[in-house]
């Protein structure tokens, strides 16, 4: 492991932080206040048969939603499982920090989310009544003058568990800085095809999916700076 990260303070704020938060207020807002997440979820529901074509279908529902999950869990016991031996093999220690952040990063995020989704009255499509279901379309700054119940909705989790890859990106810039792009294509490529995958079968609009990337990429990049303050070297 390098034991500086060279970085160059402004620029690091800046991309990593100033843009993606604007980037992410100003996507956020535009679904939020129009109606592009309906337009989008219209695509995949059939009004006629009043129905989610895609909701039990085998390769969204079968393939990619519960083999994701597995996906995710699997990556997880696998940087759980170097952190572990790690400790034990001489030639695997000096990553010990590196994977122990990459572990950490990787969970906070998905944990964030559900700590959130178990606290939000926003529903999933498939339970509105614009789509055959009995519950309001409730936007996350609306507000309602009676009680709601948690809609167990928002933010996406399925959607979290892929850009919770987004930390790799992190992982990379302090080992092999040349290659943390990968890391960061890895994780918005996963995460994309999770979300698409949930957006199909009704269960999350696209704005769930990029609050869900907000908080793994914030996440992944505070924890950054708190296992590598001490081996940053800003220029």
């Amino acid at each position: 492991m390098h034991t500086q990260i060279r970085c160059e303070f402004d620029r690091f704020v800046i991309t990593h932080f100033i843009v993606p938060f604007m980037m992410f207020v100003l996507v956020f807002s535009m679904l939020e206040f129009s109606r592009l997440d309906l337009q989008i979820a219209q695509y995949f529901y059939d009004s006629l048969q009043q129905q989610w074509p895609w909701r039990n279908h085998w390769l969204t529902k079968t393939v990619l939603h519960d083999g994701g999950q597995k996906l995710s869990i699997a990556m997880g016991i696998l940087v759980f499982g170097a952190l572990l031996l790690s400790r034990f093999y001489a030639s695997l220690r000096p990553y010990s920090k590196l994977l122990a952040y990459l572990f950490v990063a990787s969970i906070t995020g998905p944990v964030l989310i559900a700590v959130l989704k178990n606290n939000t009255h926003i529903y999933c499509p498939w339970d509105l009544t614009l789509f055959g279901g009995d519950k309001p379309y409730i936007r996350l700054f609306d507000f309602a003058n009676y009680p709601l119940a948690i809609g167990r909705c928002f933010p996406a989790g399925h959607a979290g568990g892929g850009y919770a890859f987004i930390s790799l990106y992190f992982f990379l810039l302090a080992i092999k800085p040349d290659y943390r792009h990968y890391g960061l294509l890895a994780g918005m490529v996963i995460g994309i095809i999770f979300g698409v995958t949930q957006q199909m079968r009704g269960a999350h609009f696209l704005s769930h999916d990029i609050f869900s990337l907000a908080i793994c990429w914030f996440s992944s990049l505070f924890l950054f700076g708190v296992f590598f303050w001490k081996e940053l070297q800003w220029q």
